[in-house]
């Protein structure tokens, strides 16, 4: 029970005027709260405390409920009767309640006057709402504090609507990035182009301007214009299929079996390089993928392998599963690449080889990606390198998305 007792004093205001002056005691258990102030500013205040629209409340100097309006009981969830027998610390959220205990340190040795804060209640059934808290100290007229006065606003939908906009520009900023990416790419593709065919034109163009000059010419000069020719024709076919995939036929295929039909078809370039390809295949480690596609990475990377040893070597082809992944592994026993230029691996016209433009390998890196796998590549100057192809393994029930 509360027991209000009101006492009329005579006073006066600074300008003179005698004034009725009103001290209103509210007892709760041991509290004991004192007011002074004008019979109309005191009935302005119960008013405003009883009927406002945002969540009031008086918290003693310990923490302890000591009153509360309808407003703050409809936005906590609890009755005022519950809230009297808690703390204000029962129902912050434990992230937030170190902020709040250091404010109110701070009210209390006088450094602040008020303050604001965003923080978190957990509600009586256990929701968590947000609210916007403002906090002052009432003083006795010595300054001594008497207890804390608490404005609680809900902000959850606020909170939501920042949390829709910081996602939606997180999504905006990552479009921004990929396009820009995408440019850059683009610019990169267009560099490329024009200097891995501006080479072969200015040999075709030369070979045609001595023609021009008389028919006794070498038929040589024939031979390596066609081969320019060839040249500018491989370019542009990897390029096609940088831009335009052909239609992709999705099964599900065996991988030790494609492995097979491709080293068969490199069997004659690995002799020639005095290359042995040896093999390591764990059986039944099946993809979900286009053969074609599929085959023209495993022929891109076993090229590029055969290749990187012109002195002979060996080059081991393993497969295994791990986990949900079927991993195709390319050693060779090349010269390997600089730590430096790994980055490098895929990128247009970039390669190692003298004659190669990196094509071969950014379409194989485009095909895995469209597969949902990775190539990772490892690398040791005089020792060798290592590709790992990883791509998810066919299971029907766990087929990814993407493939329906």
């Amino acid at each position: 029970m509360q027991r209000l007792a009101i006492m009329k004093t005579p006073g006066k205001s600074e300008e003179g005027s005698r004034k009725l002056l009103v001290t209103i005691e509210i007892w709760k258990e041991r509290y004991s709260l004192k007011f002074g102030a004008d019979v109309e500013n005191k009935s302005l205040f119960l008013q405003t405390f009883t009927y406002s629209s945002i969540g009031m409340a008086l918290v003693s100097l310990d923490g302890q409920w000591m009153k509360v309006n309808q407003s703050f009981c409809d936005l906590i969830g609890y009755t005022e009767e519950e809230l009297l027998s808690r703390t204000f610390q029962d129902i912050t959220h434990p992230d937030d309640l170190a902020a709040d205990l250091d404010y109110m340190q701070q009210l209390l040795e006088g450094k602040i006057e008020s303050y604001q804060m965003r923080k978190r209640y957990v509600l009586k059934q256990g929701r968590v709402v947000w609210v916007l808290l403002n906090v002052s100290m009432v003083r006795d007229d010595c300054g001594r504090p008497l207890y804390f006065l608490t404005q609680v606003q809900d902000i959850t939908a606020l909170k939501r609507s920042e949390g829709l906009l910081l996602e939606n520009e997180r999504k905006l900023t990552e479009e921004l990035l990929r396009n820009s990416e995408k440019l850059t790419i683009a610019g990169q593709l267009a560099a490329g182009i024009a200097h891995e065919i501006r080479n072969p034109l200015t040999s075709l163009k030369g070979f045609l301007q001595l023609i021009k000059k008389g028919p006794d010419y070498k038929t040589e000069y024939l031979d390596i214009m066609e081969a320019e020719l060839d040249r500018i024709e491989v370019i542009v076919n990897e390029l096609l299929l940088l831009a335009k995939p052909t239609d992709r036929k999705f099964e599900e295929k065996d991988v030790k079996s494609m492995l097979q039909n491709v080293i068969t078809l490199l069997e004659t370039q690995a002799l020639i390089h005095n290359v042995q390809i040896l093999t390591a295949f764990t059986p039944g480690v099946t993809i979900y993928c286009d053969e074609n596609q599929m085959k023209q990475v495993f022929i891109n990377l076993m090229k590029n392998a055969i290749e990187a040893m012109p002195g002979g070597g060996k080059l081991l082809i393993q497969v295994k599963k791990k986990q949900e992944l079927a991993v195709i592994r390319f050693i060779d026993q090349g010269c390997g690449i600089p730590k430096e230029k790994l980055k490098q691996i895929g990128s247009p016209f970039y390669s190692t080889k003298e004659d190669g433009n990196g094509l071969g390998l950014m379409v194989s890196y485009n095909i895995i990606e469209n597969h949902h796998g990775k190539i990772h590549i490892e690398s040791e100057i005089g020792v060798g390198s290592t590709f790992t192809v990883s791509l998810p393994i066919y299971t029907p029930s766990r087929l990814h998305p993407a493939f329906h």
